[in-house]
């Protein structure tokens, strides 16, 4: 419709309103209670995106091609520090469909209730172009009240004349048609109310505002576009910036990123009722991200190209497989026409359908089927898409390869913690840098703990075995332990509590204490590294054990619990330069002369392998031995004279080692809570090597442990 109209008397006045208190006629009565104005426009309709969704499915019904919106963006429509400014907002809504005469105003907009699908002549589809009508009830026009009190309409329509088409002009005070009273409410006729204008349309005019918000740009579009699921090429909508004429966008189709290899397509799968089959149209998917936006997430229900409703899920309980993601990606879109065709299915508001009915039980049934389909499908997407993205901006492949070029085995088990650590985590995080950074520094701390066994396999196969290479990978292993103390803590306690129970019983044997220690031999010392125990280190045993054997003669086992020809019973290695051998006796034992030398005859003669092969020798310069033994009274006076005064050679009875062990675990315990406390905070990289050396016991210090 023109901006401009002929001020020219109508020479019919079809459809005259009913008659005012002095007689005259009022050309337009709108019919209505004052409860359905505010329980249907009021209460219903409080966005302005909804709004302006009820006013352009009008237009569309009304066989527009082009619908112009403006209004201002990312703003208040009423601030009460600024009245007067408030005052001059203004929406407005025009097309250029095929308006209304005043006949069609009386019979057709001012009757509030009228299923427009009813009327003669086929009111499902529109007057020309034959859509199918999305509005059925007649009550979108009250949804302007939602956000504002007056509405103005001037609509050209009716058959073209040689002045043009026939305007009507009203004008809707929300205050006047809530006054309580049973009288029918008369709109007031504007200034162009019968007048001639050159072209046809409906323009829709809303001022005094309520305290509503124009949602920004992006926002309004999105909002906008998420309530309307048709594309045409005879339909456009533009919404224009009041506050900025530069700025403006053209409603489309809502934009979702999708996850790659998600998507389902809804065309060959109808809704199984009544023995057939109802069409539907569409996709389901998981998105690439989680949106948090209400318009974005879950499966958007359309019919005859609007908005009906919205789900994640479609009614299903909990407890399927992939449920927590799918809650949280779950996107697409519905269409099925036959909702809002022969049943009335869809609620007043537009924002939900009936799913108690027997259409909407099928349609229930259809999707939960269908979301379960997607979860399952999407699970191994969901990892594959995180995971790469997280390699990508963690630069992981790259860093491994630097830091470890010769070790595959422990950049194939950081990638495989790496993924495990990412299977889970929330998309949006890996946009930290901080949280991606945590995420690697982690699985490089953990991998070790996964990958020990088998790289301590390898080294075994080989020739020469190095105490560097055997170490290095120990410390990958404690730092990894840092990580597991939750579990371990748990486990150290019943451990303890086996210990005071034995030492407790005083005719314990040797050998279920020998036992308990080969299960947990942190009870020596906790941070120490049995090699009596440990696999790993068989070919440095077996080496010992042929010199041993080639220079005293005697063929000895070093870790076999009932062989007499066994030595000392633990062997224990610090990467700190200590070799600790422990010596362990049955409760209330009294060590006696043989059992003494005979260690200390081990001490000397794994002293003289070790310097006789300095490779092996440097590493550990410091070597002590230990009897864990409650009495030494028995010794004559030159090996008591050796225990208490040589500095390589102590001893704790049963009752000091458990006290030891408690005070370390209580320490245990507190690290569990430190640890924990790095990680909230964030801490989780491991420490540079001279802040670990700082922090740990200097020799003399470690050797007293026992």
């Amino acid at each position: 419709m023109s901006d401009s109209a002929q001020m020219l008397p109508l020479g019919d006045r079809a459809g005259a309103g009913s008659e005012g208190s002095g007689g005259e006629k009022h050309p337009y009565t709108m019919k209505i209670s004052r409860l359905t104005i505010d329980k249907l426009g009021i209460k219903l309709y409080d966005r302005v995106s909804a709004v302006l969704a009820e006013l352009i499915s009008n237009a569309y019904d009304a066989d527009a091609e082009k619908v112009d919106i403006s209004l201002p963006w990312g703003v208040f429509l009423y601030d009460p520090k600024l009245p007067t400014a408030s005052s001059q907002l203004e929406i407005v809504i025009k097309d250029d469909g095929h308006g209304m005469t005043r006949a069609e105003m009386n019979a057709h907009y001012l009757t509030v209730g009228a299923d427009r699908r009813t009327r003669p002549g086929g009111g499902d589809v529109s007057r020309e172009r034959k859509r199918p009508v999305m509005g059925r009830k007649g009550i979108g026009k009250l949804a302007p009240f939602g956000i504002c009190k007056t509405v103005e309409i001037i609509s050209a329509g009716g058959p073209q004349t040689e002045h043009g088409y026939a305007i009507s002009h009203i004008i809707l005070h929300l205050p006047d048609m809530l006054t309580d009273t049973d009288r029918d409410y008369n709109p007031a006729p504007g200034q162009l109310d019968g007048t001639w204008s050159r072209d046809r349309g409906t323009t829709v005019k809303l001022r005094d505002f309520s305290r509503k918000r124009v949602p920004a740009k992006e926002d309004l579009d999105r909002q906008l576009s998420a309530r309307f699921g048709l594309e045409r090429k005879d339909w456009k909508v533009e919404v224009t910036n009041s506050a900025n004429r530069h700025e403006s966008f053209v409603l489309g189709h809502l934009k979702v990123d999708l996850m790659t290899n998600t998507r389902i397509d809804l065309e060959n799968r109808p809704v199984p009722y009544n023995g057939g089959f109802l069409a539907v149209k569409g996709y389901v998917a998981y998105s690439a991200k989680p949106y948090k936006d209400e318009y974005m997430a879950g499966v958007r229900i359309y019919s005859r190209g609007k908005f009906v409703a919205q789900t994640r899920e479609f009614g299903i309980g909990a407890g399927f497989t992939g449920e927590f993601k799918l809650r949280s990606y779950i996107v697409g879109e519905l269409h099925a026409e036959w909702l809002d065709k022969d049943e009335d299915l869809i609620r007043s508001d537009r924002q939900d359908i009936i799913w108690s009915s027997d259409l909407g039980e099928a349609l229930s049934a259809w999707g939960k089927k269908l979301v379960k389909e997607l979860a399952k499908r999407s699970d191994e997407v969901a990892r594959q898409e995180k995971t790469r993205v997280f390699m990508k901006k963690s630069g992981l492949p790259e860093k491994l390869m630097k830091s470890a070029p010769g070790d595959p085995v422990y950049r194939e088990a950081v990638t495989e913690a790496a993924e495990l650590l990412v299977k889970d985590v929330d998309p949006d995080s890996l946009d930290n840098p901080e949280q991606v950074a945590r995420i690697a520094n982690l699985a490089e701390s953990l991998a070790p703990h996964r990958s020990l066994l088998e790289a301590l396999r390898e080294v075994s196969k080989t020739t020469e075995t190095t105490v560097d290479a055997v170490m290095d990978l120990f410390k990958k292993a404690r730092i990894a332990e840092m990580y597991s103390l939750g579990q371990v803590a748990a486990e150290r306690l019943e451990v303890v509590a086996k210990l005071e129970s034995l030492i407790d019983d005083r005719q314990t044997l040797e050998r279920p204490l020998q036992e308990l220690i080969e299960q947990a031999p942190w009870i020596l010392a906790p941070e120490w590294t049995p090699l009596g125990m440990n696999e790993s280190l068989k070919r440095v045993r077996a080496s010992f054990e042929s010199w041993y054997h080639k220079n005293t003669g005697i063929r000895l086992i070093t870790t076999a619990i009932d062989t007499k020809a066994k030595e000392p019973d633990f062997v224990l290695l610090h990467d700190s330069g200590i070799l600790w051998i422990v010596e362990i006796k049955r409760m209330d034992h009294h060590l006696k002369d043989d059992e003494y030398l005979n260690a200390l005859g081990y001490l000397e003669a794994l002293t003289k392998f070790l310097d006789s092969n300095p490779e092996l020798g440097n590493q550990f310069p410091i070597r002590r031995l230990t009897f864990v033994v409650d009495h030494a009274d028995k010794l004559n006076f030159g090996n008591q004279s050796s225990l208490n005064s040589d500095p390589r050679i102590s001893r704790r009875t049963w009752h000091e080692l458990l006290d030891a062990t408690k005070r370390s675990h209580k320490d245990f315990l507190a690290r569990v809570d430190s640890t924990r406390y790095e990680w909230d905070a964030a801490a989780l990289a491991p420490a540079p090597a001279s802040q670990v050396g700082a922090q740990r016991r200097s020799p003399e210090e470690e050797g007293r442990l026992i």
